[in-house]
């Protein structure tokens, strides 16, 4: 780490005196005059990103410096590197963090924003590639509760056939969104797509000098905006706030209905995707507990049954 960290600053010309590992690909640089800076290892696709972003003028990304070549990221030993200040976290608490986290991914696609129509061909093909997950995976817990049902009852048994119907709740309500998304896809409709963070963590949200900005871009793609919001839902799982308000709030600016059945069919989906079967009976039933108190709020909250 330390001869990379000297190469790079190199390209730079920053005269580094420590650093501290923040992980694996990730290192915290201090320099001879006590002003700090983040390395990182990324991939070849960042330098595209950034430069799309900047293109864009979307203001909320802490851009790396650019190096003696003009760009945004530097190849060392056939792996990509950049450099940018480094900033502490947003120290706000998690109920203000959900309404600034989500007001800087909507700053980003709005910067980004562009209509593209829904393929029949590309779009329902991964749908029914999900779904078929789907059916395996529903197929996996019906057979694992048939083998709980044949057994003693003890206290994780229980709980795992209490919980069981909110997880075919899901499976119903799900086959009714599959089906609408199918009828937005047969309509060819023009949606919004836009960069998407696509990994918006409470941990990636920074403050410098009273102005917000999103880091960690490494899963960043042109994708539907939704998916972001979709996401965001899932990170503010334990956040104690009027989620069914917040949410609904930012769906009620389309006229049409299928960016709030994009995002009920993904959160349901990563739930199911979430329920663990394990060996160990007390992992299971804590799974099924834990996912099946989500999928009953979630369902109640925004009406789907």
């Amino acid at each position: 780490m330390k001869k990379i960290i000297n190469k790079a600053l190199n390209e730079y010309e920053i005269p580094g005196e420590s650093f501290k590992k923040i992980s694996s690909k990730c290192a915290k640089i201090t320099c001879v005059k006590g002003n700090c800076f983040i390395i990182k290892e990324v991939d070849v696709s960042a330098e595209e990103k950034f430069r799309f972003l900047d293109s864009n003028n979307v203001d909320n990304v802490i851009y790396p410096f650019i190096n003696k070549n003009g760009n945004f990221t530097t190849v060392i030993d056939n792996k990509s590197y950049f450099v940018a200040p480094y900033y502490d976290n947003n120290n706000q608490i998690k109920e203000i963090k959900l309404q600034t986290l989500k007001k800087q991914l909507e700053n980003i696609h709005t910067n980004t924003l562009f209509k593209k129509e829904l393929s029949p061909l590309t779009t329902r093909k991964k749908l029914e590639q999900i779904f078929n997950y789907l059916r395996y995976k529903f197929d996996s817990i019906e057979a694992f509760v048939r083998s709980v049902e044949e057994r003693p009852f003890d206290e994780y048994s229980i709980l795992i056939l209490r919980e069981y119907h909110n997880i075919l709740d899901a499976k119903i309500v799900l086959a009714n969104l599959n089906k609408k998304l199918i009828d937005h896809i047969k309509a060819k409709k023009s949606v919004e797509y836009g960069f998407i963070h696509n990994n918006p963590k409470f941990s990636h949200l920074i403050n410098n000098n009273q102005k917000d900005y999103l880091i960690s871009y490494e899963n960043g793609k042109i994708g539907i905006t939704t998916l972001d919001i979709v996401k965001l839902y899932i990170e503010a799982e334990e956040v104690d706030v009027n989620k069914k308000e917040l949410f609904n709030e930012y769906f009620s600016r389309y006229d049409d209905n299928f960016y709030f059945d994009y995002f009920c069919f993904f959160v349901l989906l990563y739930y199911i995707k979430s329920l663990v079967i394990d060996d160990k009976d007390y992992v299971t039933s804590q799974s099924f507990v834990q996912i099946g108190k989500s999928i009953n709020k979630f369902i109640t909250d925004f009406n789907l049954k």
